[in-house]
């Protein structure tokens, strides 16, 4: 990496250099603080629990107005919410989790949630993420711009 670069400059050779300046603070109260929070969200055991119990209160203690379906909702999204915020199981069981709470706490049908998540337009992004994953790996991309440079440079002469 070039030392007269600047700061803020991009560089996509040097990925252990941080996107954004670290600070560092002298306060020990927000370094304890931060560090109390740290370790309470380091311990994954209850940021697992922390979605199911937050569902449990919601649906326990919240009252929509007789709306048992909109009251569980809530309540899935705060579990789902939860997960995703602490990072307590990887991003694809969270996304996948209203695929089976959705049922379990009626607010919808398996096959109505299920469709939901297989729509058309979904199905062809996912397929594109493939594709272009497959093209990545084999590095198609760099022999297609390889042999598109010397048929190019040879038109302009």
């Amino acid at each position: 990496m070039d030392p007269r670069r600047s700061h803020w400059e991009s560089s996509s050779e040097d990925v252990t250099r941080p996107l954004l300046p670290l600070h560092d603070d002298d306060d020990a109260a927000d370094r304890l603080s931060c560090s109390a929070l740290r370790s309470l969200l380091a311990n994954k055991y209850l940021a697992v629990a922390s979605g199911p119990v937050a569902c449990a209160l919601i649906c326990a203690l919240v009252d929509l107005g007789g709306h048992r379906a909109a009251r569980n909702m809530l309540g899935v999204l705060a579990w789902v919410f939860l997960w995703w915020i602490t990072d307590a199981v990887p991003l694809a069981v969270a996304s996948m989790a209203p695929l089976f709470l959705f049922p379990v706490f009626g607010i919808s049908s398996s096959d109505a949630v299920a469709k939901a998540y297989m729509d058309d337009v979904i199905s062809l992004v996912l397929g594109s993420f493939i594709l272009a994953l497959a093209i990545e790996h084999y590095n198609i991309h760099r022999r297609l711009a390889l042999n598109v440079r010397p048929s190019s440079l040879n038109s302009l002469a």
